[in-house]
């Protein structure tokens, strides 16, 4: 049975070009406004949603921030597409759980290459949990998705828990930005964008007094410090 992708906004032609593509390997259902997206949670019980941050009832974000207030929504993978890609609309929406955020026009081939990426990590990567890990003072168990700091539990959406998972599993050696995009992000590692240093900061943010341990290394990537 193929993934269920809910499509949600764009304009006519490019939502139409969107899902034509998308048929080509998944089953998408449509939708224009953001309030019948929500009804379509229960009904439709999407695998991946794909949201345009301008619709004609609600932003995309405020869209996707919705989704994560219904127990459905909570673990759902969204990609969200922006007529301007903004660093604070970017930290915004890797907040809210963003599995991938693109900048329009997208081109409907390489949006299928980045549906089967997130797809790949949230569901096919889910039978292949590495073991629990503990390193200077952080604690995570990726079959439970659970992420200690100094016993004390923290809340990691799941591409920020993937992040810190190979930075801890590589802990003591630089991992380059390119290297981390296409592993985590299933992203060319030529790709132009800040998506890599937005989580980083993110997940030293949740980490608290721990987060020092990942470090910058100018002009490569990070490393975290055991």
């Amino acid at each position: 049975m193929p993934y269920r992708i809910l499509l949600v906004g764009g304009e006519p032609p490019e939502q139409a070009a969107m899902a034509a593509s998308l048929r080509t390997e998944f089953d998408v259902d449509p939708c224009k406004l953001a309030r019948h997206a929500l009804e379509k949670l229960e009904k439709y019980k999407p695998d991946i949603a794909i949201l345009d941050s301008q619709l004609d009832d609600m932003d995309g974000l405020t869209l996707l921030q919705a989704i994560r207030q219904i127990e459905t929504g909570r673990e759902l993978p969204a990609i969200v597409l922006a007529a301007r890609k903004t660093e604070d609309s970017v930290v915004r929406a890797y907040d809210l759980g963003a599995d991938d955020y693109l900048a329009k026009p997208v081109d409907p081939r390489e949006l299928v290459v980045r549906v089967r990426a997130v797809l790949r990590r949230r569901f096919e990567r889910a039978e292949h949990w590495g073991a629990p890990l503990a390193v200077a003072g952080v604690e995570i168990d990726p079959s439970q998705r659970l992420c200690l700091a100094k016993g004390k539990a923290v809340v990691l959406q799941p591409r920020e828990f993937e992040l810190l998972e190979i930075l801890m599993r590589k802990a003591g050696r630089v991992l380059t930005r390119s290297y981390l995009l296409e592993t985590v992000w299933g992203m060319s590692p030529t790709a132009e964008t800040r998506a890599v240093d937005v989580m980083v900061s993110r997940v030293r943010m949740r980490l608290g007094r721990l987060g020092g341990r990942i470090q910058t290394v100018s002009k490569l990537g990070y490393v975290f410090r055991p």
